[in-house]
């Protein structure tokens, strides 16, 4: 009887200062997750190198990190890694008056129970490359100190329509993750999840809120932008290195 090759761990890499989670890439355990816990700064060339030897180690065939600014790529990219993917950059001031929204789509707190929904509208909303599983998730709720977890739906219909993830780190808020059911878009339910997580930034004296799409996404584009986000350049890349294994 053929045995499953069991799949990597998620595992905190440290060098210094320097802090890195390898997971694997949702639904492909061949492919590693590079996520960086210390955003805004580069880490060294030596814990590049460190999480090539780790993934390696750990039976990858393939590397990839999370979105990226371009201070943040430097030292993958030296240590061999290409983009495979460009992420649009917007931001807008919270200060700024929030538009009114779609008052038939309800927005409450999401619970433990609602996670097997969540995905499964991740899934139906965004191309495979971007599928969240579980631990990514998981992550996505852990990401910032604080976080607002919120599914919307239709007053009429209790089923989740869209779900959305902000977080706060010091002023700056997040607008992690934002999924809408394909067949619920163009009703509104974005813009309400965009806007309610707004508030709650502004509640918690978040100034700036950031969020980041694929440059090709012209659909969230154009909803950012219409409701006051502006495009920051050059953007965010994820970057992806063959082990050659």
């Amino acid at each position: 009887m053929m045995r499953r090759q069991r799949e990597p761990a998620a595992e905190t890499l440290r060098l210094g200062q320097d802090r890195l989670r390898l997971r694997p890439w949702a639904g492909d355990a061949g492919t590693g997750l590079l996520i960086l816990l210390t955003p805004g700064a580069a880490v060294s060339e030596s814990m590049a190198s460190a999480a090539i030897e780790a993934a390696t180690g750990r039976g990858y065939n393939r590397l990839r990190t999370s979105a990226l600014s371009g201070i943040e790529s430097e030292p993958f990219i030296r240590a061999g890694f290409q983009p495979c993917q460009v992420l649009a950059l917007l931001s807008r001031p919270i200060a700024n008056g929030l538009p009114s929204t779609n008052s038939s789509v309800a927005i409450r707190r999401a619970r433990r129970r609602d996670h097997s929904s969540v995905l499964a509208v991740d899934h139906a909303a965004f191309e495979l490359f971007w599928h969240l599983d579980q631990a990514g998730l998981h992550d996505a709720l852990r990401a910032t100190p604080f976080r607002h977890f919120r599914v919307a739906h239709h007053e009429a219909d209790t089923g989740v329509a869209g779900y959305a993830i902000s977080g706060r780190s010091g002023p700056a808020g997040y607008l992690q993750r934002l999924a809408i059911s394909p067949h619920q878009q163009g009703q509104g339910v974005g813009a309400a999840l965009v806007v309610d997580g707004l508030r709650w930034m502004a509640r918690r004296g978040a100034t700036q809120a950031w969020v980041n799409t694929p440059q090709h996404n012209t659909g969230a584009l154009r909803l950012y932008e219409r409701l006051g986000f502006e495009q920051v350049p050059p953007g965010l890349q994820v970057l992806e290195l063959d082990l050659g294994q």
